[in-house]
């Protein structure tokens, strides 16, 4: 293989990407401006919950309660009301999304050490929102009773008290997951410009000049890829920056880590995206193929949202194969738990298997082509 044809083919695809503003638009903006628009999406979490209540204690521990929801914000009190029928006034009109109801003697009850109910009212129209709502509210309630509890000297018998602690994702934020998984998906702009690249040649009819030339397959692929590779990683940086100060995404790893692995996954889709185009003839096809590989199978079934199935043999060959799977694995674990190129081994093994595998194969075939 002539090193000085690779870098050739290398510097003619440089150019061509520079020269073309929606190839280049699509290899380095693109992924980025996706990451907003999908997180975006995909994120189920709500900042803010209108609130109203109804206060039939009228106390100083029921308007002190009150006081310590809406403290931080999280809890917008839009204002107090007088009865049922005005909750379903201010629910049915959407006004409000949660109405809180207080009942007469809560103050006594926590004098006497008993344990008071109040009532939380949601609109069932919003699930998430509601389930949401609910949640925070159990939450801040029992911080706020256990402020208002004597102290203990030895613990009651019979009764066992579950908390929940969450590590690496505190608040439990949906977009802190989100976007860092979101990144394998759309980091496979770049590949999809390979794929038209390779396949816009065979449509316009100069691949066939190319392989008139003393040109090999490894130096074709491997020029083109090496360009590709080098745009995709301008292209993580941009998403990189997006996810931390647009999103406020913790990265907690490191830069060459993050690069390593992105090399990494580029090579393992580019791999994909050369075996692709082996079979294309048209830009069209390509672009459909890409879509029905990465896509469609990298929101529902590499983990991206819900878990990857194992209960069925299918589903778990799917997963493996696709190197989304991996690679959202690789990325929450670079941005959230502060791993390394070590520590993640196992999901890189089964990238550089992927990208191993899928590279010869395009090699092999491009070369039956040509040959």
């Amino acid at each position: 293989m002539s090193v000085h044809r690779l870098l050739a083919i290398a510097r003619k695809e440089f150019h061509h990407i520079t020269r073309d503003v929606r190839t280049l638009f699509l290899v380095t903006i693109t992924p980025a401006f996706l990451l907003v628009i999908l997180a975006y999406v995909f994120s189920f979490d709500v900042e803010h919950f209108n609130l109203i209540v109804l206060d039939q204690d009228r106390s100083d521990v029921s308007r002190q309660y009150v006081a310590d929801l809406i403290g931080d914000g999280a809890f917008n009190l839009l204002g107090y009301v007088d009865s049922y029928a005005e909750i379903d006034d201010w629910l049915v009109t959407g006004r409000a999304k949660l109405a809180l109801v207080i009942p007469r003697g809560t103050a006594a009850d926590l004098q006497a050490q008993r344990s008071p109910v109040v009532q939380a009212v949601i609109d069932g129209v919003d699930s998430i929102a509601g389930g949401q709502a609910i949640t925070q509210l159990e939450a801040r309630t029992r911080l706020f009773s256990l402020t208002l509890l004597p102290p203990i000297k030895r613990p009651a018998s019979g009764v066992i008290d579950t908390r929940g602690l969450a590590w690496y994702n505190p608040s439990l934020k949906s977009v802190q997951s989100m976007v860092p998984g979101l990144i394998a998906v759309v980091l496979t702009m770049p590949a999809l410009a390979l794929a038209l690249a390779l396949t816009r040649e065979k449509e316009i009819g100069s691949f066939e000049g190319l392989a008139s030339t003393p040109m090999r397959g490894p130096e074709y692929l491997f020029g083109k890829m090496i360009t590709y590779v080098g745009f995709g990683l301008v292209s993580m940086i941009l998403v990189l920056i997006v996810a931390s100060l647009w999103f406020r995404v913790p990265f907690r790893g490191t830069l060459p880590d993050l690069l390593i692995v992105t090399i990494c996954y580029l090579v393992a889709i580019f791999g994909v995206s050369m075996l692709v185009a082996n079979f294309m003839k048209s830009q069209q096809a390509a672009m459909l193929v890409m879509i029905m590989v990465f896509f469609i199978p990298s929101f529902f079934l590499a983990g991206l949202i819900l878990p990857v199935d194992t209960s069925s043999i299918v589903t778990r060959s799917v997963g493996a194969a696709l190197p989304a799977t991996h690679f959202i694995t690789i990325s929450r674990g670079v941005f959230l738990k502060g791993l390394g190129v070590v520590d993640l081994w196992p999901p890189l093994s089964a990238l550089l298997l992927i990208g191993g595998v899928t590279v010869t194969l395009s090699l092999v075939l491009f070369r039956k082509r040509i040959g």
